[in-house]
């Protein structure tokens, strides 16, 4: 090594946060949903993810949600994160009719930075608040590890990162059967070889949404008294009590080779051709966020399914990403007919050695009139 390098690579753990922050979010925005974006690249850097943040209830939908989203502000700034470069919005929307004044706010407050926005109809945990937001926004500093700045806010480090699918345990209530599915979602971190303080977001899918308070004293229980990720919680139509998917640090796993990303089972769980049960994204790989795409105008299910994924197809070329290379999904479909389509199609364009890790939840709404399924997703970069 000459003298030169050398000193770049003493000098390089000094420059990347500012490496980081001289790299800015690529967004790539929707002109028919104002504030909003197809798609949004990031960098490997810090990343703060939050809980569902409200505010007190207001006048008017609008209002309450321009203070939600002030609020949503202050959480990521008290974590280290800027939210003026906030990646990735969920709205939980807890009535069809306020659903235009959301978006309005969204548009407003978003208009010089559009983000990835998924709008999600579920009833919320806050009692007598019309909306919730949880984002992605990028974080600052340098940290080595998860940092949780409160209960609503934690700060992914740079590096190696796990989304698992979710999982689901039977239980009599909602009570056992979010202890049972935390036990085994433990377990799955264990066998990775990562530890409950790596874990920097949570998401449980609910059924009754009424018995959240009981979810989430069996979520914070499984820590076993140590700091409580992130949580946000939705309605799922089902049988089971609960579904529940989490994302981690994994700074410490080896990078995968290749691609630097792995889509992995787990031994005692089912293998699938639709969905990995972890995607496991190494070191110095990009994120690209996309916003909630629907089949709005696709008709009957089907017809909204195969426009669903037109939509992203193009999404992910003009992102400069593909179908092979998914590492997270969520699918909100509106009845059961979307889920029998969802599981048909995805056959047709997933490469089933390279499928994302998912959670597919059937909700009472999509807030909007005539949307029978709505999916969100992560991808990295097909080329550097």
């Amino acid at each position: 090594m000459n003298v030169s390098a050398f000193r770049l690579a003493l000098l390089l753990p000094l420059l990347s946060p500012m490496l980081h922050s001289a790299v800015p979010p690529d967004r790539l925005p929707r002109p028919d949903q104002p504030g909003t974006a197809w798609s949004v690249r990031v960098v490997d850097r810090p990343l703060v993810f939050t809980a569902a943040i409200t505010a007190p209830a207001a006048a008017g939908a609008e209002a309450e949600a321009r203070a939600a989203l002030a609020e949503l502000d202050a959480v990521v700034r008290a974590a280290g994160g800027d939210p003026a470069g906030i990646l990735r919005l969920n709205a939980l929307v807890g009535a069809d009719a306020d659903v235009p004044a959301v978006a309005a706010a969204v548009a407003r407050r978003f208009a010089a930075a559009p983000v990835a926005f998924t709008l999600v109809r579920t009833p919320l945990a806050a009692a007598g608040r019309r909306v919730a937001f949880e984002a992605v926004a990028p974080g600052g500093g340098e940290p080595t590890a998860v940092v949780y700045s409160s209960d609503r806010a934690a700060v992914l480090p740079a590096g190696g990162k796990v989304f698992v699918s979710g999982q689901a345990e039977k239980g009599a209530d909602v009570a056992e059967a979010v202890r049972l599915t935390m036990a085994g979602l433990h377990r799955t971190l264990a066998h990775l070889g990562l530890r409950a303080a790596d874990v920097v977001q949570i998401k449980a899918f609910l059924a009754p949404f009424a018995d959240h308070a009981a979810a989430v004293r069996e979520v914070a229980a499984s820590f076993g008294g140590g700091p409580v990720p992130p949580l946000v919680l939705v309605e799922w139509v089902s049988s089971l009590p609960a579904e529940i998917e989490l994302i981690a640090a994994a700074r410490d796993l080896p990078t995968p080779p290749g691609d630097k990303v792995a889509w992995l089972s787990l031994p005692w769980l089912s293998v699938s051709p639709r969905y990995c049960r972890v995607a496991h994204v190494g070191a110095g790989v990009p994120l690209i966020f996309l916003g909630g795409i629907d089949g709005e105008g696709g008709g009957e299910a089907r017809g909204q399914m195969k426009l669903v994924f037109e939509r992203i197809g193009s999404a992910l070329y003009e992102a400069g990403s593909s179908y092979r290379n998914l590492v997270k999904a969520t699918y909100y479909l509106g009845d059961a007919r979307a889920r029998g389509e969802l599981g048909e199609i995805r056959g047709v364009y997933f490469d089933p050695t390279r499928a994302p890790s998912a959670s597919a939840l059937e909700v009472r709404s999509l807030g909007q009139p005539g949307r029978g399924a709505r999916i969100d997703l992560i991808a990295f970069p097909a080329r550097p």
